[in-house]
């Protein structure tokens, strides 16, 4: 098939585009700077120079910024579309910017497809359109719901656009929860979420062993919720198994069946780094935080919504369509989880001394 991928030069794009590549598929890349693939070229994709068309644009163009004689050249020969680019931002101030990428950029994706006759779209979505109910579901939500950020509310915006196609042509939602390292290497190549969590951990303890003072030190987290933690992995065997065995306005969410408590995750954390001095206290319990404390507390502000609920997202849909496929359910247990903890404390997140 010749597939077209939006998003190419990210965490999960290069990973997808790998997948596809080693199943002898042929890719066009979409990226703003053709230098942004450097990397991915000269290593995961070395051997399939071939098979991979670098596509220079911007989604939040008109025709993908494509040229007409570009455009011309497409149409007719694209399979498929998958949507992954995004800009991931919590920050109110980035709402403009988030909303020109994520929905006016879904939009030019949307136009983009019609234009070169592609018949199937695949958007990534979030599984955190949910928005701050704690209930999911495999279908699509209202847009008038709440959300904690700009992001959660764009995302939900583009899926209603993108489900207003399907009369147009095949389009697919897949709504991928926190997305984490390689479930054997533990490989990650991103510094949001869980990685920005523990990177602010790992300062805490830098400014901990400068003070010698053998005290303990608090972070405020509730010990029973979970964290709907995805290994990239696993996401990419739902979005490679959905290109085949999906259909028309098939929306799945790629969680954790059994996600990890914050407990566990922090007895992890402080096993990895020796860090027995590090307590969790629920956030009633404050009282008055230390200079380090609370440094690290503001860091993590952004995501105070995400420590504070346990949100349960059924999977039937998922599940079906990875029965069909033939490609298990995610079981992750302690070990995969320390693995990759422990390699992005250890080989990737550096901190300043």
């Amino acid at each position: 098939m010749k597939i077209f991928i939006t998003g190419a030069n990210g965490f999960l794009g290069k990973k997808l585009s790998l997948r596809l590549l080693e199943q002898g598929h042929e890719l066009y890349l979409l990226v703003r700077k053709r230098t942004r693939l450097d990397s991915f070229m000269n290593k995961e994709g070395k051997g399939y120079s071939g098979q991979i068309h670098i596509v220079e644009g911007d989604v939040t163009r008109q025709n993908l910024g494509l040229n007409a004689e570009l455009l011309e050249s497409l149409t007719g020969k694209i399979d498929a579309i998958y949507h992954s680019a995004a800009l991931l931002s919590f920050d109110e101030n980035d709402r403009d910017k988030t909303y020109k990428v994520n929905v006016d950029g879904t939009e030019n994706v949307m136009n983009f497809a019609l234009k070169v006759g592609s018949p199937r779209v695949l958007y990534i979505s979030t599984a955190y359109t949910v928005g701050e109910e704690n209930a999911g579901s495999e279908t699509l939500y209202s847009a008038d719901r709440s959300f904690v950020n700009p992001y959660e509310a764009s995302k939900c915006e583009a899926e209603h656009l993108v489900y207003g196609y399907r009369e147009k042509m095949e389009v697919v939602i897949l709504r991928p929860a926190i997305i984490i390292g390689d479930s054997k290497t533990g490989e990650a190549d991103t510094n949001f979420g869980l990685y920005g969590f523990l990177k602010g951990i790992k300062i805490l303890k830098k400014r901990v062993e400068r003070k010698k003072d053998n005290q303990n030190y608090r972070i405020f987290l509730d010990p029973d919720v979970a964290q709907n933690f995805v290994p990239v992995d696993y996401v990419i065997n739902v979005l490679d198994a959905a290109l085949f065995h999906s259909e028309n306005g098939d929306i799945f969410n790629i969680t954790n069946p059994n996600p990890p408590l914050q407990s566990e995750i922090l007895s992890i954390v402080k096993e990895v780094l020796d860090f027995p001095e590090l307590k969790m206290h629920l956030l009633s319990s404050n009282g008055e935080m230390t200079n380090e404390e609370k440094a690290f507390h503001d860091s993590m502000s952004i995501f105070n919504s995400y420590f504070q609920r346990t949100i349960d997202f059924p999977t039937e849909h998922t599940e079906k369509m990875l029965t069909a496929a033939g490609v298990p359910m995610l079981e992750m247990d302690r070990e995969m989880l320390k693995r990759i903890i422990e390699t992005f404390l250890m080989n990737q997140a550096r901190v300043p001394l």
